[in-house]
């Protein structure tokens, strides 16, 4: 059954299991692979994104708890902050997610 994904606006729709990791249908499925992989166990921060404004770590949220709630991505976003030094980009995600909080 299809899944419909409201990243930045744009509807994606995609053919997947319902408990696959938000991280791995963004990356493979949509092809926006920016978020990156770290640990595997939502503790790095490197698959980090928002949803509905709310960081959540992709790699262990079920994109079937996404619905059509609003997604973006750490590096698209980054995009938007020119307070960013790229000296920080992109070797340390969750100071860039620090940043990027602090200016929202």
């Amino acid at each position: 059954m299809p899944i419909t994904l409201n990243i930045y606006g744009k509807q994606h729709s995609v053919d997947v299991d319902p408990n696959t990791p938000l991280l791995w249908v963004i990356r493979e499925q949509v092809g926006l692979t920016g978020t990156k992989y770290g640990c595997g166990v939502a503790q790095c921060g490197s698959c980090t994104v928002m949803v509905e404004g709310q960081a959540v770590r992709s790699c262990s949220y079920p994109v079937s708890a996404v619905g059509a709630q609003k997604i973006q991505t750490v590096i698209k976003n980054l995009k938007f902050s020119e307070s960013l030094s790229r000296s920080s980009f992109p070797w340390s995600i969750p100071g860039i997610w620090r940043n990027l909080f602090h200016y929202w």
